[in-house]
This record gives C-alpha cells, sequence and structure tokens, in this order.
C-alpha cells in the first residue's frame, strides 16, 4: 500500500500554497509552545552567557499562526460561496456544508482528545479524572472558552482556537452573503471596512462578552474573505515586479514584531493590529496571486502544512510526554548546543507522532465519503 501524504480535498482542487501557508502557521506555533516549554523544564546550568533576547522576542509572538490559521480558514471556506454568487457553480448545500465540517473535523478531534483524557488521568496522572472530564466534555462541545473564560483547557491548551473556527464554521454562510452583492468595489469595501469595525470594536474594550469569541477574531476571517473575492474572481491588485520577493519578505517580518500584549495604548494597539493585519493579507496576496516564496510549494513544506490539524491537536501534549526525558540528558555545558538538540528531538517526535495519527485518523476523514463506505462494507459482511 503506497501512503500518501497529500490532504484529500473535497472539491479536488489542490492549492500548494495554502498547505505552505498553513506550514508556516503550524510551525510558528510550534515553536512558541517548544519556546515556553523548554523554558520552564531545561534548567541545565549553561557556562555560556548568550543573549537571545532578539531570538526569544520573535518567537514569543509564534502565537499569531492561530491567526494566519483564521486567515485560511476565511479563504477556503469563503470560496465555494463566492464561486456560486459570481456565477461559477451551483448553490451550495447547506446540508452537505455542515456534514462535511462534521465528518471531516470531528473524528480526529474526539479521538485525540480521548487519548490526552486518557494519558493525562491514567497514564500521566497530571489530571483527576473529574478536572479531565469537565475539560474533556466542555472542549468536546466547544464551549470551554464561554464557561471558563480566561483559562485555557486542562486537557488541550490549543483547544481553545477551535472553538472559534467552529464558530466561524457556523456563521460563514450567513457571512458568505457578501459575496451577493455585484460591484466588486462595493464588495470589498464592506469587507474591509466591516473588518476595521471589528478591530476597533476589540481594540477598545467595546465587546461586552467576557469570554473569548469570533467577535475577537473576526477581521482575520473577513481577510480571508476578502483574499476568496479577489482569487475566485481572478482580480489582482498589485502587479508583478522584480521586486516582488523584498516585499514579501518585508511583509512576512512585519506579521511578528508585536502583538497586542506590547502595546498599551488602545489606540496603538488598534492601529498596530490594523497594520498587522494589512501585512497579512499583502503576504498572502503576494504568496497565492504573484507565487512568491515559491519554496512554500515543496512537497515536503506541503506534507507538513497538509497534517497541521493532527499537529495542533498533539504538539503540546508530546512535548510534555516526552520533553522532561530530553531536557534530562545534557549533551554539553552550552545552550547553544543544548537547546538545537532538544529542540530537533521534540520536534521530530511531533512529525513522526503526528504523522503517523494523521495517516491512520485524519487523512482517511478527508475522504467525503468515507463513512458511507464503511457502512458499505458493514452491509456486505
Amino acid at each position: 500500500m503506497k501512503l500518501s501524504f497529500r490532504r484529500i480535498t473535497s472539491s479536488g482542487g489542490f492549492i500548494p500554497e495554502i498547505d505552505g501557508l498553513r506550514f508556516i502557521a503550524i510551525l510558528s506555533v510550534i515553536l512558541f509552545h517548544l519556546s515556553e516549554f523548554l523554558k520552564v523544564k531545561d534548567l541545565t546550568f549553561y557556562a555560556d552567557s548568550t543573549d537571545y533576547s532578539v531570538l526569544k522576542y520573535i518567537i514569543s509572538h509564534g502565537h499569531l499562526g492561530v491567526p494566519l490559521f483564521f486567515v485560511i480558514s476565511g479563504f477556503i471556506l469563503g470560496m465555494p460561496f463566492a464561486k456560486y454568487h459570481f456565477g461559477q457553480t451551483g448553490p451550495v448545500s447547506l446540508k452537505k456544508y455542515f456534514l462535511r465540517r462534521l465528518t471531516r473535523l470531528e473524528p480526529p478531534y474526539i479521538v485525540a482528545m480521548t487519548i490526552l483524557l486518557f494519558g493525562a488521568v491514567f497514564v500521566a496522572e497530571i489530571l483527576t479524572f473529574e478536572k479531565g472530564m469537565i475539560s474533556y466534555l466542555t472542549s468536546l462541545i466547544y464551549s470551554h472558552n464561554i464557561i471558563f473564560p480566561d483559562v485555557l483547557p486542562e486537557l488541550n491548551g490549543a483547544a481553545w482556537s477551535l472553538e472559534i473556527e467552529v464558530q466561524f464554521y457556523i456563521l460563514a454562510p450567513l457571512m458568505a452573503y457578501i459575496f451577493s452583492v455585484r460591484s466588486p468595489l462595493k464588495r470589498r469595501a464592506v469587507l474591509i471596512l466591516t473588518a476595521i469595525f471589528f478591530l476597533a470594536f476589540k481594540n477598545f474594550s467595546l465587546n461586552p462578552l467576557r469570554f473569548l469569541s469570533i467577535i475577537d477574531y473576526i477581521h482575520y476571517f473577513i481577510t480571508g474573505f476578502l483574499l476568496a473575492d479577489l482569487y475566485t474572481s481572478g482580480s489582482k491588485i498589485l502587479p508583478r515586479t522584480r521586486f516582488d520577493f523584498i516585499f514579501t519578505f518585508i511583509l512576512f517580518t512585519t506579521i511578528w514584531l508585536f502583538d497586542e500584549g506590547d502595546i498599551d495604548s488602545n489606540l496603538y494597539s488598534f492601529l498596530w493590529e490594523t497594520v498587522q493585519t494589512a501585512s497579512i493579507f499583502l503576504f498572502y496576496y503576494y504568496v497565492l496571486f504573484n507565487k512568491n516564496f515559491s519554496l512554500l510549494s515543496n512537497s515536503f513544506i506541503t506534507a507538513i502544512g497538509g497534517m497541521c490539524y493532527s499537529i495542533y491537536l498533539l504538539h503540546a501534549s508530546i512535548f510534555s510526554l516526552f520533553g522532561n526525558a530530553v531536557c534530562g540528558i545534557t549533551f554539553s555545558k552550552y545552550s547553544y548546543i543544548n537547546v538545537p538538540i532538544y529542540s530537533a528531538i521534540l520536534v521530530t517526535m511531533v512529525l513522526v507522532i503526528s504523522s503517523i495519527f494523521y495517516l491512520l485518523i485524519e487523512r482517511p476523514c478527508m475522504d467525503k465519503d468515507w463513512y458511507k463506505k464503511i457502512f458499505r462494507l458493514n452491509r456486505h459482511t
């Protein structure tokens, strides 16, 4: 049997740059959590006094990989609706749309969370059965952010963002009516102004909700919608130039310069996040439309990006499971030797274990008819 890491798409279309962008998003999240883990667990007294402040500062913004995922979700889910409203395809069946979300995402999520529950309660014994079950159930119904505001899920801290994603999946068909506006200029102006409105709503503390919700991140999904609008309609807003790579690199760098925690002023936070969101949009534009950063289309890069869901679900728990043993080995008395080795070992473990999970659990669920085939097989046995 030939194993393939290439994701299965319901439309049959494959955009390698999207999985390349997923690679950037998941890599930044991994490095962020790895840095936080080593900060606590690597207790070696090093002989060198190397200054890693710049590197630590950049990696500390790795959590911005989550908004990068939100933009991709807006782009991917927005395209079928845009194609319909632009007269390129038939209407989107909401039944099939929600069934696809359910059959594609729920089985890997439930399996991963169940494994983590068993591991945390009965193997590592870091959670009592009661606490584990509470975290498990509230995460399974995507309500942990609501029930326990300001507290990350104990079972899987990364699960908080999946609750935001699910809220977007529910709202996306309604939001997609924006594509019915016939004037491209008006349609795109509405998208941009709506994103700016919600940025202001967030940064000036106008949100009455005490918990994290799509309201805090909707501008990223709208950015994805704007990209879907341009991509589906074949519109280009920036011509190719010989300086494209430089522009793309500057935009990529700008994304990671600051996050909202670095800025005290509401006004400056709003202005910066507007610049940051615009930088993400333009960076994605250069990658998707002008095909810059061609390395992102490399098969190895797209394979890792393609299994980002499995990696996202498992990486933090893999660090916790193997990290203590790895950090207990002293390879040298120098941090610039030890830390890269620790990082390489742990990231390799993440890739290996996530690859197995992806091939056995997630990838089969990418086949939109997987459950039909199982029922058909059962009838014949």
